[in-house]
């Protein structure tokens, strides 16, 4: 699969089972987690990989028409992308310098000392 597919399958979980999508260029926080649109619920939903893995399979005809998940995942999409960024744009984005600041910063005290106003001009000479 790559980094840009959409996977079409079902978790089969007991009476918890349904239609699922994962969208790899929807990431998590952690490597450990997945975030898989559940049809039942109709939203998405973090996953423990370890655990959700070995129950998703590929999505069959009988399961459920493609045509209508396809839709219900694209319209959840939208909603759960609102303010949140997907990782393929996160790795186009150059790391830039914070914007610069308006105001001018304040004027540091001056504590140097002039070591020089302490000698006579003559005594420094050799």
């Amino acid at each position: 699969m790559s980094k840009n597919e959409v996977w079409y399958g079902y978790l089969e979980a007991g009476n918890k089972s349904s239609p699922v999508v994962r969208d790899l260029s929807l990431e998590t926080k952690s490597r450990k987690t997945v975030y898989l649109y559940n049809h039942a619920r109709g939203c998405f939903l973090e996953y423990a990989l370890e655990i959700v893995e070995p129950k998703l399979r590929e999505l069959t005809a009988d399961d459920i028409p493609l045509k209508d998940l396809r839709s219900a995942f694209r319209a959840a999409r939208k909603t759960f992308l609102g303010g949140r960024v997907i990782k393929k744009w996160e790795k186009e984005t150059a790391v830039s310098s914070p914007p610069a600041s308006s105001e001018p910063e304040p004027a540091e005290d001056d504590y140097s000392i002039d070591l020089m106003e302490d000698f006579e001009e003559d005594e420094l000479e050799v």
